[in-house]
């Protein structure tokens, strides 16, 4: 496929997420779920021409805010529109010549002067130097003003450029073998064996992390319940419960599609019981058919209706382990979900702190004397984690932070 034909399709993508991420009168769409379902109707679609596509579609709403504040100061007319903004991200991240994107853009006509002010570098450098650090770096970076002074005060000017760059950088594939069905070594000497080449991660005992990007999803491993797919933070959350005994009560009260309540069935070696719950009947859905491909099988899903029936007065102090895994802003996960940090705002975080509170007060009574409460968040934001342990111990004197 031609790059004027590539391009075309990556503005089209782009459009339709920034039209969904700034209208008021649609819920927020996640920028993989866009471009997933631009993928399915574009079947005639090659696997080379979709990574060029999507890696111009995640790259562009990454640097979003940089990009559009180029557009700004290299056209006349100041006007950000999709082809402009795909067209700086050409030239200032793919390293693309002007002359070859002005080809490549021909049927946007757009102005020779314009591609020639968005390729100079020392231009940029000039307006950015005349703003506060924070600015500067929230632009250059592309992230929201308000979240890089938060994250300035909280881990120190000195490191959050480091952190903001880590953030806009790739996020790897990582599965978690299922030890219900193997091992992470065996799982790794298969996949040598038909050439796909992983690395056991450093920080998660079950983890592989693929080289390059692969449909794990097509895997007869995957098929056959052999892993999960799951980040290498993620694997971490439920070892800190320090399960030493199989043959307990557990209860995860936020287990959307399941990857920890899978975790913590491995975990528990198929014995025991996990209830699981979540205000989202599809994610249950989803589930269910997980389970039943892992061989999970102590596991009792709670669908919304039945939850009163099921964690009723019968089950105060009856569980040894709660896990809350929180709604939260998922500011750590902003690798994989680059348009989080465009639909997030100040406001959205103290609904989800208040949100926070109110779940860590609803499920506090499911556990037992000498039981753990095990409570998580993808937050780099310590008013969702440290603060937020701070405050419920506070108001609950019988627990203490571990």
């Amino acid at each position: 496929m031609q790059p004027s034909s590539l391009y075309g399709h990556a503005i089209e993508v782009y459009s339709e997420f920034r039209e969904k991420a700034s209208s008021a009168m649609r819920p927020a769409i996640p920028a993989d779920t866009v471009i997933r379902r631009f993928f399915l109707e574009r079947k005639y679609l090659g696997a080379k021409d979709r990574r060029f596509i999507a890696d111009t579609y995640f790259g562009t709403i990454k640097n979003w805010r940089r990009l559009e504040e180029l557009v700004r100061d290299s056209f006349e007319d100041c006007e950000v529109t999709a082809d402009r903004t795909i067209a700086a991200f050409a030239i200032v991240l793919r390293g693309e010549p002007a002359e070859n994107t002005r080809e490549a853009f021909v049927k946007f006509h757009l102005p020779t002067d314009a591609l020639a002010r968005l390729a100079d570098r020392d231009r940029e450098t000039a307006r950015l130097a005349e703003l506060s650090i924070d600015e500067r770096l929230g632009i250059l970076h592309s992230f929201p003003a308000w979240l890089v002074t938060r994250m300035s005060e909280e881990y120190g000017s000195e490191n959050v450029e480091a952190i903001l760059t880590s953030l806009n950088g790739e996020a790897p594939t990582a599965i978690r073998a299922n030890t219900l069905h193997t091992s992470r070594e065996e799982l790794y000497t298969e996949f040598q064996n038909v050439g796909l080449e992983t690395t056991p991660s450093e920080i998660a005992p079950d983890a592989l992390v693929l080289a390059k990007r692969v449909n794990v999803l097509g895997l007869p491993e995957f098929q056959r319940g052999a892993f999960e797919v799951q980040d290498e933070a993620s694997q971490l959350v439920v070892p800190l419960a320090h399960i030493r005994k199989t043959a307990i009560k557990a209860l995860d009260a936020c287990a959307g599609a399941g990857g920890k309540t899978l975790h913590l069935s491995a975990l528990m070696k198929n014995h025991g019981e996990i209830f699981a719950t979540d205000l989202d009947t599809h994610k249950l859905e989803a589930l269910k058919q997980r389970s039943r491909r892992s061989g999970a099988q102590n596991i009792r899903i709670v669908l919304p209706d039945q939850r009163e029936r099921m964690l009723g007065p019968d089950k105060a102090a009856w569980f040894d382990l709660v896990l809350l895994d929180a709604p939260c802003t998922g500011t750590g996960t902003l690798r994989r979900n680059p348009g989080i940090k465009w639909l997030l705002t100040e406001q959205m975080l103290a609904e989800l702190v208040e949100k926070q509170r109110m779940i860590l007060e609803e499920n506090a009574h499911f556990v037992k004397p000498g039981g753990t409460l095990l409570y998580a968040t993808c937050s780099l934001l310590k008013e969702e984690g440290e603060a937020q342990m701070e405050w419920f111990t506070g108001q609950h004197q019988e627990f203490v932070v571990e």
